[in-house]
């Protein structure tokens, strides 16, 4: 079986190999945020290729200009597969307080999305509004991908309905009793569903870190939510996986 993770950060893992399970590895998005770790990424995807969708973005916690010149350069040459996380972090006074420079540089890759067909990987914590503001912009990106979509399942649809070729993310929140994740990842038609990780962030409690490997406890937690086999969610989500990253 595959389980495929739509969101993990590689660079931030002291090693990493691909997750294997009944004898088949499981494929990754893995996101850099600057010229540092884009090499120490693309390094890794060259020891196993074909396991790794490459994404280069602006992190909104750390919206420095300075960073789109790596972002051009990757898309250019293009080594990017995707461009994120991108989007907005409003969750505290801190990241509030950036909300002009996430705004130039949220412009900066929606725009690229655009211009190079690149998936786009969105960030969102306290910006739902800003992400609806620019719906009709964001219907022209090939696929949008919400990492830990913090809305709830009429959000959820009604950005598709805006024309959004989105889909939904969901990780760790579903084992730590989340409400909206909970309700998304229960209801929300299976098509528009992916699994993550975030390793190695997003712990519970008493967790120092989030293993790679966790990502088979969210998809045994989507079966329980769903009532469906393992098998059922592994073969649905790789398709959403393969389909959202443009895999063929």
């Amino acid at each position: 079986m595959i389980f495929a993770d739509a969101h993990m950060h590689i660079t931030d893992l002291d090693s990493w190999t691909p997750f294997i399970a009944s004898e088949k590895a499981s494929p990754v998005c893995s996101c850099a945020h600057c010229e540092k770790d884009w090499k120490k990424l693309t390094d890794i995807a060259l020891r196993y290729p074909g396991f790794v969708v490459k994404a280069a973005g602006i992190h909104p916690q750390d919206p420095d200009k300075k960073h789109c010149l790596f972002l051009s350069d990757a898309l250019e040459k293009n080594q990017a597969d995707a461009i994120g996380e991108a989007g907005f972090d409003l969750f505290n006074p801190a990241y509030a307080s950036r909300l002009d420079e996430q705004e130039q540089v949220w412009a900066f890759q929606l725009e690229a999305a655009v211009r190079y067909n690149k998936p786009l990987i969105i960030h969102c914590r306290k910006a739902l509004h800003l992400i609806f503001r620019d719906a009709k912009k964001l219907a022209k990106v090939p696929s949008a991908v919400f990492h830990s979509f913090p809305g709830s399942p009429l959000e959820a649809l009604s950005l598709v309905k805006r024309g959004i070729n989105a889909r939904f993310s969901f990780g760790k929140p579903l084992l730590n009793g989340n409400k909206r994740a909970l309700l998304c990842a229960s209801s929300l038609p299976m098509e528009l569903l992916l699994a993550e990780t975030d390793a190695p962030w997003q712990t519970l409690k008493g967790e120092t870190a989030t293993a790679p490997s966790d990502i088979q406890k969210v998809y045994l937690k989507i079966c329980e939510l769903r009532n469906v086999s393992i098998e059922y969610v592994c073969s649905s989500l790789y398709e959403n996986f393969k389909d959202s990253f443009a895999i063929l």
